[in-house]
C-alpha cells in the first residue's frame, strides 16, 4: 500500500484502540468515562453534519432541532409510555429525518445559504414548541429520569453504555465511508462544486441534497436518543443555537470535507474545554486564539493539515502507463439529433431564432460560428440545461422538449463543456466513474452495507472507468485528483466521463480550446476513433481544420441564426460564412479564411 494511503488507516487503528482501553484505566463511574460517551454522541452527531455539509454542501445551523428530536423522543416514549430504548431510538431517527425533510424541503432548490438559514428557524421555532408544549414536553422542566438501555434483562451501567455509543459511532462512521465512496459520495461532492457536471451524468442535485440531508438527520436523530440516556434528564436548555453552532465549528475546524474531520474536530473542540477548566479566566482566550490560528495556517481543518503533511513526507506510488491504442470498445448504437424551430431568448437578447438542426446518427456533424452566435446555446438547449422558447428537440426520436437535464442524460446523451467541468478533488478515475451514475443499478442501502453484489457492481465499473481511460489515454492519470491534471488531459477524462454513461450522442463544446498541437491531432483521433464505433457527436468549434477533418456536415451559425448548412468544403467557401467569420473588408482584400 502507497505510504500517502495508509494516513486514515493510521488514524483508524489508533482512534479504535483508545476507545477500547479508556474504561480500563477510569472507573466505572468515574467523570472522565461520562465525558468519553458524551463525546461519541456528539462525534455521531458531527459525522452527519459533515457529510451533508462537507460532501454535499449544505450548512445546517439547526442540527441541534435534529438531535433534540433523537433526545425527546426517547425520553418521552421511555419514561411515559414504558416504550424500550431500542424501538424509541428507532422511531426518534425517523422523526429526526421525516420532520427535518419536510422543513427543508423547499430549500433544496435555492442555494446554500438559504438552506442554512430555514434550517437555523426550524432550529428556533422547535426550540420554542418545546417550552410552549408543556402537555407534551414538560416544558422547561424537561423529562427527568431517562431509563438507560436494557437487552435481554441486562441494564446498560456506564461502562456498557460507553461501549454501545463506540460501537454506533463506528457503525455510522463505516456507513458514511461507504456511502462517501461510492456513486453517491461523487454525486454529493459534484453537486457541491460543479453542478453542471452532476446534470450531466444523470444526477438530480435536489435529490442528491435529500439523500445526505436524511442521512444526517437520522445520525442526529440517535444520537439525540443516546444523549438523553446518558444525561438522564432533557430540557430545552440542552439545544439551544449555540448547540448546532458548536456542531458545525466542530466539522470546520476539525476537516470539512472528510472522513476523520468530525472526529478530530469533536475531540479537541471538546476536550480542549474540559482541559482548560482550571483557567476559567484565561479559558476564552486561549479558545480563540487556538481557533483563529487554524484558520491562519489549516484552512482545510486539523486533518487537511496533518494530511498535506503526510503527503510532503510520503511519495505517491506511480501509476503504470498501459498503451490506449490497445484498448478495445464495443460498437456503439448512434442516437440522431433532431432540432426544428429552436428559439430561446434571453431578456431583450435573441440568442437563437428558428433554428434548424439535424445530426444523423453514427454521424459527426460541426456547429460554427463568431463568437456570441449561440453554439453553446444550442447545445444547453439539446442537452437539458435551458428550456427553449419555442421549437422542438428530438433525440432518437423521442420528444425531449423541455425534459430536464438528468432526464436527456439517462437517454443517452453525454457532453462536454467549454471549460472542462471536472471535480477537482476527485481522481481522474473516480470522474470518470461518475459518468455510469445513471447505470449503477445498487441502492443506497447496499452500498452503506457493502454487500457481495454492491462491491461486485463497483468493481466491473472500475475497470470498465480504467478501460475508458486507456481508450482515451490518460490512463497514467487514474489516481491523480483531476484538479492537478494538465487542462488538455482534462478535456479528454471528461470524454471518458460521458462514454462512461453509456452516450450514444455526444456534445462536444469546444474540445480543442486550449490545446497544442500535439494535443490537437490528439483530440482528432480521438474524435474520428469514437466515430468509427457508431457514436453520434456534435462538436462546437473554433479551429475549422479541426471541423473540416472530421465532421460530414458543418451548420454556421450566425447572431442566432443558421447562415449556411452542408459539407465542409462547400461551406467554408461561402462568401456569406467569410463575411461573418473575417467582415466585409477582410473578404474584399482577399485575406485567407
Amino acid at each position: 500500500m502507497p505510504l500517502r494511503a495508509a494516513l486514515p488507516l493510521v488514524f483508524q487503528a489508533a482512534a479504535i484502540a483508545i476507545a477500547l482501553l479508556l474504561p480500563a484505566f477510569v472507573g466505572a463511574n468515574s467523570y472522565a468515562l461520562f465525558v468519553a460517551t458524551q463525546l461519541g454522541i456528539y462525534v455521531i452527531a458531527a459525522i452527519g453534519l459533515n457529510l451533508l455539509a462537507g460532501y454535499a454542501g449544505q450548512v445546517s445551523l439547526g442540527h441541534a432541532a435534529f438531535v433534540a428530536i433523537g433526545a425527546y423522543s426517547v425520553a418521552l416514549l421511555t419514561v411515559d409510555h414504558h416504550w424500550s430504548f431500542w424501538a424509541a431510538a428507532a422511531l426518534g431517527m425517523v422523526l429526526a429525518a421525516g420532520l427535518g425533510m419536510l422543513a427543508v424541503l423547499p430549500a433544496f432548490r435555492l442555494n446554500t445559504w438559504y438552506f442554512a438559514f430555514i434550517t437555523l428557524a426550524f432550529a428556533l421555532v422547535f426550540e420554542k414548541m418545546i417550552v410552549e408544549w408543556r402537555w407534551l414536553t414538560k416544558g422547561f422542566a424537561g423529562v427527568v429520569g431517562v431509563p438507560p438501555p436494557s437487552a435481554f434483562g441486562f441494564e446498560f451501567g456506564p461502562r456498557p453504555l460507553y461501549f454501545t455509543v463506540v460501537l454506533v459511532t463506528v457503525i455510522a462512521f463505516i456507513l458514511v465511508r461507504n456511502v462517501v465512496h461510492s456513486r453517491f459520495g461523487c454525486a454529493f461532492v459534484a453537486v457541491r462544486d460543479v453542478e453542471p457536471a452532476a446534470l450531466a451524468v444523470g444526477a438530480s442535485p435536489q435529490l442528491a441534497k435529500l439523500t445526505a440531508f436524511v442521512i444526517s438527520a437520522a445520525l442526529a436523530g440517535i444520537a439525540g436518543a443516546f444523549f438523553a440516556v446518558q444525561k438522564t434528564v432533557v430540557t430545552p436548555d440542552d439545544f439551544t443555537a449555540d448547540f448546532s453552532i458548536f456542531f458545525l465549528l466542530t466539522v470546520v475546524l476539525g476537516g470539512l470535507g472528510t472522513l476523520w474531520g468530525p472526529i478530530i474536530g469533536a475531540l479537541v473542540f471538546f476536550l480542549i474545554p474540559e482541559l482548560l477548566a482550571g483557567l476559567q479566566s484565561w479559558r476564552m482566550l486561549i479558545y480563540g486564539g487556538l481557533l483563529l490560528g487554524l484558520m491562519l495556517f489549516a484552512p482545510h481543518g486539523l486533518f487537511g493539515a496533518l494530511r498535506q503533511g503526510w503527503r510532503r513526507f510520503a511519495p505517491q506510488a506511480a501509476t503504470p502507463v498501459l498503451a490506449a491504442e490497445r484498448a478495445e470498445h464495443p460498437p456503439i448504437a448512434g442516437l440522431p439529433l433532431q432540432v426544428s424551430g429552436l428559439r430561446k431568448r434571453f431578456g431583450g437578447v435573441l440568442a437563437l431564432d428558428a433554428v434548424d438542426f439535424h445530426a444523423p446518427a453514427g454521424s459527426c456533424c460541426a456547429i460554427v460560428g463568431p463568437n456570441g452566435s449561440g453554439k453553446t446555446t444550442l447545445l444547453n438547449l439539446a442537452s437539458g440545461y435551458y428550456v427553449p422558447d419555442a421549437g422542438s428537440v428530438k433525440i432518437g426520436r423521442v420528444e425531449m422538449l423541455g425534459s430536464s437535464a438528468p432526464r436527456i442524460a439517462t437517454r443517452g446523451v453525454g457532453r462536454t463543456f467549454q471549460t472542462p467541468r471536472l471535480v477537482a478533488d476527485l481522481s481522474a478515475l473516480d470522474n470518470v466513474m461518475l459518468g455510469a451514475y445513471t447505470r449503477e443499478r445498487a441502492n443506497l442501502l447496499s452500498i452503506a452495507l457493502r454487500l457481495p453484489s454492491a462491491r461486485a457492481e463497483a468493481h466491473r465499473l472500475r475497470e470498465e472507468a480504467l478501460g475508458f481511460l486507456h481508450f482515451v489515454g490518460v490512463a497514467d492519470r487514474a489516481e491523480t485528483e483531476a484538479g492537478e491534471i494538465p487542462h488538455g488531459q482534462q478535456r479528454l477524462v471528461e470524454i471518458a466521463r460521458a462514454m462512461m454513461g453509456g452516450a450514444r450522442l455526444i456534445l462536444l463544446d469546444e474540445p480543442a480550446a486550449g490545446l497544442s498541437m500535439s494535443e490537437l491531432e490528439r483530440l482528432e483521433r480521438l474524435i474520428a476513433r469514437i466515430c468509427e464505433l457508431g457514436a453520434t457527436i456534435v462538436i462546437v468549434e473554433h479551429h475549422l481544420d479541426l471541423v473540416a477533418n472530421i465532421a460530414s456536415h458543418v451548420t454556421v451559425l450566425d447572431r442566432g441564426t443558421v447562415l449556411a448548412a452542408g459539407k465542409p468544403a462547400e461551406v467554408f467557401k461561402d462568401e456569406r460564412v467569410m463575411r461573418a467569420y473575417m467582415g466585409e473588408r477582410a473578404l474584399k482584400t482577399g485575406a485567407p479564411a
